[in-house]
């Protein structure tokens, strides 16, 4: 997707405001053509919004605010706290979040309070998937989880709880909505607007392909369009929201000459979900975006970002001059977060006031925070040989046991393995461990599981490199390399009929094995 007209092009659409373009329509359809193999190829980036660090530090603060609210209410309750992700994708945060808060809950002796996570997007095909997750199973049997489709585009003010069979509707929830939105903002239709001396301009774009009857649900459709812009002056009261409106008239004041991206699809969502709770909404978000005047007033042309979908930077500073037009308030970094901002936005704040959100907030993002571990990850990723044992050990516990940063140390890891102490073997066997438990498979062609199970099989942990072989044999299929390292482990676990039938097994899909296999050990000791 590029900007500029040829002449060999066919016109889809000519000077079209940016939020009904054709290419949101694109959007729509690549997501629901590919479901999530958007995910599972990484073809769409997630896993800066998808890993341990991040999901621990939003349950924190999410927790903070549940509590707030808990102390401020003159009655427990039975109702659950609700807390909605818009845009599940691939559901990892989702599991990462969900064994977090679990986690913290327990620390803090907070179980007995009703809480219910919705996972939610606009493609059936992403809800069949996390429903059918053996992952995700064990929080909907908990009475933890739930699911709903909910399209933050089309939003028409209620919610279908699928798992509890609940219809919720404007009022309905007597305790505060949490919505938490991670690389969500960015792909939902937006308006572009230009100011220059003072004068409101809407950008309107042309939409043209090398391709003529251009299929929208086509693969790569996105790479087949090109665009062109153009300009018209607009009044300031475009709207019909007044605070739509007074946005504008504040860019345009504020701004001397340069483009603003204007959210409202995103803000009329967020109207319906805060009428929800009867206006008391809780917003969490991370994404690549503005949230200050300076970085905003640097944007010339809306930055188009295409990676299989597309994405565009999310202007922040209108969610913040939204939620305070409307009596909110905002709780944001002391520092700039230069490859993701997190910011947490309030309307009706609890009677209590914000002490728990606000310390929450604190720990988990002033100072060291997800986005300056992600930072110094790429830094040293490419160093992992130079690092101590000691050194990778705590760059994994850094991570809050992050299953991927584990898989990419492990050839480091497995240099120092003959030298390591009993004690070192058994800190390192203790963090794959760990690691295991934070994975969430979506199918991708890296098999950790085998990687992981190799890797303890060498620590002397044959009972727990087994029991990941087996789960590579289900994840990946009977492959014979992992038939044969599972017959290894059952010879070292003394069941050598066990293993004999496993190696008959690799044997088969494998022949060259066979001629190996009567020089292995009868009994097991090795």
């Amino acid at each position: 997707m590029t900007i500029g007209t040829e002449d060999s092009l066919t016109t889809l659409e000519t000077n079209k405001p940016f939020s009904e373009s054709v290419l949101w329509r694109a959007q729509r359809s690549y997501f629901e053509r590919v479901g999530i193999d958007a995910w599972r190829d990484a073809t769409v980036p997630h896993y800066v919004t998808c890993n341990p660090a991040l999901a621990h530090a939003m349950a924190q603060v999410v927790l903070g605010f549940l509590r707030d609210c808990d102390a401020g209410e003159s009655r427990a309750g039975s109702e659950p706290f609700h807390v909605l992700e818009l845009g599940a994708g691939s559901g990892r945060f989702a599991f990462l979040f969900l064994r977090a808060l679990s986690e913290l809950r327990e620390v803090m002796g907070w179980s007995h309070v009703p809480i219910r996570y919705v996972m939610s997007d606009f493609t059936e095909s992403n809800l069949r998937f996390w429903r059918a997750h053996p992952a995700l199973r064990p929080f909907v049997s908990a009475g933890l989880l739930d699911f709903a489709l909910v399209d933050v585009e089309r939003m028409d003010g209620t919610i279908e709880l699928l798992e509890s069979k609940t219809m919720l509707g404007a009022g309905s929830l007597e305790r505060p909505l949490t919505v938490i939105a991670n690389y969500v903002f960015d792909g939902v239709a937006q308006d572009a607007f230009f100011i220059e001396k003072g004068q409101l301009f809407e950008c309107l774009f042309t939409v043209a392909t090398d391709t003529p009857e251009l299929d929208l649900s086509a693969a790569n459709v996105l790479t087949r369009l090109r665009l062109a812009s153009s300009r018209r002056a607009v009044h300031p009261d475009h709207y019909p929201e007044p605070e739509f409106n007074g946005l504008l008239r504040a860019y345009a004041g504020l701004l001397d000459e340069g483009s603003v991206l204007l959210p409202a699809p995103a803000l009329r969502c967020l109207e319906k979900l805060s009428a929800l709770a009867r206006g008391r909404l809780f917003l969490l978000s991370a994404d690549k975006g503005h949230l200050d005047e300076a970085s905003l007033a640097r944007e010339v042309e809306p930055q188009v970002t295409v990676h299989g979908s597309f994405s565009l930077p999310v202007n922040y500073h209108a969610f913040q001059q939204w939620f305070l037009l409307k009596g909110g308030e905002l709780t944001c970094a002391d520092h700039r977060q230069s490859s993701l901002v997190v910011a947490a936005f309030i309307l009706g704040a609890p009677a209590s006031g914000m002490t728990e959100t606000r310390l929450a907030y604190h720990l988990a993002f002033n100072g060291p925070s997800p986005d300056d571990f992600f930072r110094l990850r790429q830094g040293i990723e490419a160093h992992y040989e130079a690092l101590e044992f000691e050194q990778l050990l705590a760059h994994v516990r850094l991570s809050r046991y992050d299953a991927r940063i584990l898989g990419d140390c492990l050839p480091a890891f497995s240099q120092r393995v003959a030298a390591l102490s009993a004690q070192e073997r058994t800190e390192f066997a203790q963090a794959i461990g760990r690691a295991w438990a934070n994975y969430f498979h979506i199918g991708e062609s890296r098999d950790l599981a085998f990687a992981f199970a190799a890797c303890l099989y060498q620590l002397g942990e044959p009972a727990s490199a087994l029991a990941l072989f087996e789960e590579s044999l289900i994840l990946y299929g009977e492959d014979p390399r992992t038939l044969w390292n599972l017959a290894m482990c059952l010879f070292a676990l003394g069941r050598p009929e066990d293993a004999a039938r496993s190696l008959v097994k690799a044997g088969e899909s494998f022949p060259l094995l066979q001629e190996h296999i009567g020089l292995l050990p009868k009994t097991g000791s090795g």
